[in-house]
Order: C-alpha cells, then sequence, then structure tokens
C-alpha cells in the first residue's frame, strides 16, 4: 500500500476547497493508498468544508494562531512597527507550519506527496523520499505578479517530479515562463460532480430566501477580491442593463475581506435597490438553478469551475476572457464572452438568450479521477 501525503491551505469555502474534496475522498476509495490529510490554516468556525471529507484532518496552524494574525493584520497600518511586527509574524507561522509538516513527513514516510496549493516550494528540497506531485491552480504571472517572485516560483516547480496545471492554456503559459519543465508539466481539469450538483440544486429554500428566489435575478458567485472579481465592472453593467429595460434583480453570493469595497461600489450604483448581496452559502446550487442567467466577471481566474457548475444545471452564462479558463470552458464561443472591463458588452450580453453545446462531460469527475491515477502511477 502506497502512502500519500495530501497538502492543501483550507477548508473554508471557495473553488480551490470544494475541488480538494472530490480528490480526497476518491482517493479514500482507492484501496492501494492510505491518505493523510494536511491542511495549513485552521479557521474555527469557517472550516465549512471540513465535514465532507471522509478523514480525519490535520491543521498545522492553530485557530487562536489565526486570530492573532488577523488582529495584527488588521492593525498593521497605524505605523512601521506594527507592519514590521505583521511580517516578522507571518514568516514565523510559515516557519512554524513548515516545521511540523516536515515532523509529519519524517514521521508517516509518504511515497507520495500532493502539494495541492503550492504551498511546499521553499521546502521541496527537504522532501527528497517521496514522489512530489504540484497543483498550480492560477496564471502563475498573474499570481506572483513580480518578475524575481515568477522566476524564483518557476525554478522551484523544476525540484517536482510533476507539475499539475488545471487547464491547458496555464500549461502553455507554464511554458513560456520555462521549457525546461516541458517533461514535468500536464494539465488535468478540476473534477466535477455532475450528480451533486443536481442533487443539491432541489434542495428547499427557507422562507425568507422563497421570496427572493422567486424574483426573476442574474447571479454571480465569487469571493470578495475586487481585485480578480472585478465587482465594479459588473455593477456598471447592471446599471446600463437596468437603463436598457432589463427587469431582473442581481444577487451575488460571496464574502470575504474586501466586503467593504464591494459595498462601496455597491452604494455607487443606481439601480443598488435591485443588487442584493446574498453573504456565503454552503449549497449555492438551488439559486445557481433559480437564476435567471449567470456572470463570471473576473480579471483573472485559475479555472472557473462554477462556470461548468452552472452548464451542469442548462444555465445562461457569460464570462469575462480573462485568464485561464473560460474560453476552453466555453470551447472557444467568443460570442459569449466580454473584454476584462467592458462593462458595455457585458450589458448587452445580459440580454442575451443563447445556449450552446459545450461538451461538459470533459469535466465529469469521473474522467479526471481516471487520468490522476495514471499520473500518480507514470
Amino acid at each position: 500500500m502506497k502512502k500519500i501525503i495530501f497538502k492543501s491551505g483550507s477548508t473554508m469555502m471557495g473553488g480551490l476547497e470544494k475541488v480538494q474534496i472530490e480528490y480526497i475522498n476518491f482517493l479514500l476509495t482507492q484501496k492501494e493508498y492510505e491518505v493523510k490529510v494536511i491542511i495549513e490554516n485552521d479557521n474555527g468556525e469557517d472550516n465549512i468544508l471540513e465535514k465532507y471529507i471522509n478523514t480525519e484532518v490535520n491543521y498545522l496552524k492553530s485557530y487562536e494562531n489565526k486570530k492573532r494574525v488577523l488582529k495584527l493584520r488588521n492593525e498593521r497600518k497605524r505605523n512601521i512597527w506594527t507592519r514590521i511586527k505583521y511580517n516578522i509574524v507571518l514568516r514565523t507561522e510559515k516557519l512554524y507550519a513548515d516545521k511540523k509538516f516536515l515532523e509529519i513527513y519524517s514521521e508517516f514516510q509518504p511515497d507520495i506527496i500532493i502539494d495541492f496549493d503550492s504551498s511546499l516550494t521553499k521546502i521541496i528540497n527537504k522532501l527528497g523520499k517521496s514522489k512530489n506531485f504540484v497543483w498550480i491552480h492560477s496564471s502563475v504571472e498573474k499570481w506572483k505578479k513580480k518578475k524575481s517572485k515568477i522566476k524564483r516560483f518557476v525554478h522551484r516547480l523544476n525540484k517536482y517530479d510533476k507539475v499539475i496545471c488545471i487547464c491547458q492554456e496555464m500549461k502553455e503559459d507554464l511554458l513560456k515562463l520555462s521549457n525546461k519543465l516541458e517533461k514535468k508539466v500536464d494539465y488535468i481539469y478540476n473534477p466535477v460532480n455532475f450528480e451533486k450538483i443536481k442533487e443539491l440544486s432541489e434542495e428547499n429554500f427557507s422562507v425568507e430566501e422563497e421570496v427572493l428566489a422567486n424574483e426573476k435575478f442574474l447571479l454571480t458567485i465569487a469571493r470578495f477580491d475586487c481585485v480578480p472579481k472585478d465587482f465594479e465592472t459588473l455593477f456598471k453593467a447592471f446599471d446600463l442593463a437596468k437603463e436598457k429595460g432589463y427587469d431582473g434583480k442581481l444577487y451575488v453570493i460571496g464574502d470575504g475581506e474586501d466586503r467593504d469595497k464591494v459595498e462601496s461600489f455597491l452604494n455607487d450604483c443606481k439601480y443598488k435597490k435591485d443588487i442584493l448581496l446574498l453573504g456565503r452559502k454552503e449549497n449555492p446550487y438551488n439559486w445557481l438553478k433559480k437564476a435567471d442567467k449567470f456572470i463570471l466577471s473576473s480579471r483573472y481566474e485559475g479555472f472557473p469551475t462554477v462556470l461548468i457548475e452552472a452548464l451542469v444545471l442548462n444555465k445562461i452564462i457569460f464570462s469575462s476572457n480573462c485568464k485561464t479558463g473560460p474560453k476552453e470552458i466555453l470551447a472557444g464561443n467568443f460570442n459569449l464572452l466580454y473584454n476584462i472591463g467592458d462593462f458595455k458588452r457585458l450589458a448587452e450580453l445580459i440580454f442575451t438568450e443563447e445556449r450552446n453545446d459545450y461538451r461538459i462531460f470533459r469535466f465529469n469527475k469521473n474522467n479526471i479521477f481516471s487520468k490522476l491515477l495514471e499520473l500518480l502511477e507514470s
């Protein structure tokens, strides 16, 4: 029996976090593997997805430390000393987590490491007794931004046995940064559980939610992170569509550290009374099924699984033509893509009724799991 350590960042609500559940639970069903799950951050009550993982979760950083770091983060702009203290604590916490991981690694002696959130790159040299896989969930250039950071990160990727991107476009972009990775890099789509999505989409609403769900509404599902998610363009497009006669509302499922900024953009809208921030939803799929249409307005993405989930529920969708994923998911249908920031084109798309066959079977979890096993045994 081969031993696997599956390492990731959190069990909070998020796209990456939902995908890791599918992989973990699948591997747990395979008799040839013993799986240990290690998660970096314990987020207390926000560990919403932990209960769906069918094994024990080992956290590297405690919730008490998380609260302490968050307090320092909120105070860091007071002066230079609070900023220095915050940066020191962040570095100390990371060193502690790496040390704890290495202790588990030494004790468990895994045959395979799945570095699912690419957080082990700085200690990859110390993981020489295992076959090491790393997942890349975003465009490295968009993620790391600075050339020096990009160069260091890509150099460390060369030390893994296999580098897994989550779409073909991302793989191609990575190879442009380093052709040395050509024999190591591959891509595998995020597995999507079609049956579970359809099942959850039938879940009943509460009495209060039922009133909202029976309205006509556009829907977006996104973390409140204003740089990549571009709520400003979304709200401006909705305002313009309302002026042109769109008779529905806009609902936003999600939350995050930029909630104040999102609310500020919303307050600048002419039709702000028709925009509702619904907060986090453990099950967004009944809302998605009820939606008139689904919008993805990002400046950049990793691979927006939520677009596939919308297609599973036969929704009309449109998206920014951002890196990476949308045009690959939409199979090159540029009629439903708009240029990043082009709120006027997005406003026009809100009136579309176009549907297409996007060959979504490519993303069915069973097809993905077969490729995963091939990669692990290659």
